[in-house]
């Protein structure tokens, strides 16, 4: 108990010899417990420091260097540096350099630098990179947007996400068809550059239930006016709610052809991994492979496939 009393007296006395009332708010180091318990005492929203030490939650007008929080940073103006929070960073106005949260960094203004969260970040503009465990948001992006569901913007040319939201970008619907049977209905949205692609539908090749559940990424590589070159990487699911599914993983190289302002057809091949434990499911695997391991667990293969489609652009 010693140490936490230690502790507890050393942020009381310099709650009271530090706080200072004058016009000239700034602090080399900030030290607080949860506000206004700290080195800022009650005027702490008004400093700005260099350095900060939150043991859970701290509050401050600006930093400048390097604030590390247990639970929470909240900063009333701008960031600069680096903050680190265990669940959330909030900047009321403009950030740059890094922020790293747990749960989520919140910028009301411009950010410039890296997000780094376990479930969201939001920024009005963002200049760099923001990366979410679940979803992005901001207004306009220079740099890229990765998350593991959603990405929300205005402009982003470099949205990597399954869904991405952005309103200067592109979404559509596209029906493909593949060579081990796989018809699928895709959902397909990005930026000028990446697009994300999720989609349901079914493979007419499997015995008992041919349900296909698909997710992907997807880059473009602009050609022409009308041709661009897509590459995607893509897994699917075949038989997806039975107990032994067909997996199957590949990377595809497209050639895509727009005729008018919504319409887009594209085809090409594709290299693909697939396996499963369900012996029933054999037929949906191809004739020709480039190596196989089947054994009495499990059938696998690698082979060289194709796939068609057509979209339709909202």
């Amino acid at each position: 108990m010693k140490p936490i009393s230690f502790i507890l007296i050393f942020v009381f006395v310099c709650n009271i010899v530090f706080a200072q009332t004058d016009g000239n708010k700034k602090s080399s180091f900030q030290l607080s417990f949860i506000s206004p318990i700290g080195t800022n005492g009650r005027y702490s929203r008004e400093y700005t420091n260099d350095y900060s030490l939150n043991l859970l939650v701290g509050v401050s007008k600006n930093e400048r260097r390097f604030t590390l929080g247990g639970l929470s940073n909240i900063i009333l103006s701008d960031a600069k540096g680096v903050q680190v929070a265990g669940l959330s960073n909030y900047v009321g106005n403009s950030g740059e350099g890094m922020q790293w949260a747990g749960l989520a960094n919140v910028n009301k203004g411009r950010f410039n630098g890296l997000q780094i969260a376990g479930l969201f970040n939001t920024a009005t503009c963002v200049r760099g990179v923001q990366i979410a465990g679940l979803v992005n948001v901001a207004n306009d992006v220079k740099g890229v947007q990765w998350a593991g569901l959603l990405n929300i913007a205005r402009n982003s040319d470099v949205p990597i996400g399954l869904i991405n939201i952005i309103k200067n970008g592109e979404m559509g619907m596209a029906v493909t068809y593949d060579g081990i049977g796989n018809a699928v209905a895709s959902f397909r949205s990005g930026g000028k550059y990446t697009y994300g692609i999720l989609g349901i539908g079914y493979n007419h090749k499997m015995k008992k239930n041919g349900l296909v559940a698909e997710a992907g990424l997807g880059a473009h590589i602009p050609v022409l006016k009308w041709l661009r070159i897509n590459n995607e990487l893509k897994v699917s699911s075949i038989g997806c709610d039975l107990s032994n599914p067909v997996y199957n993983a590949g990377y595809l190289l497209l050639s895509a052809f727009r005729i008018g302002r919504h319409f887009e057809l594209f085809g090409g091949g594709s290299i693909n991994y697939m396996e499963t434990k369900n012996r029933d499911a054999e037929n949906v695997f191809p004739n020709h492979s480039l190596w196989k391991g089947n054994n009495s667990e499990k059938l696998q293969q690698a082979y060289v496939g194709y796939q068609v489609g057509a979209q339709f652009i909202f």
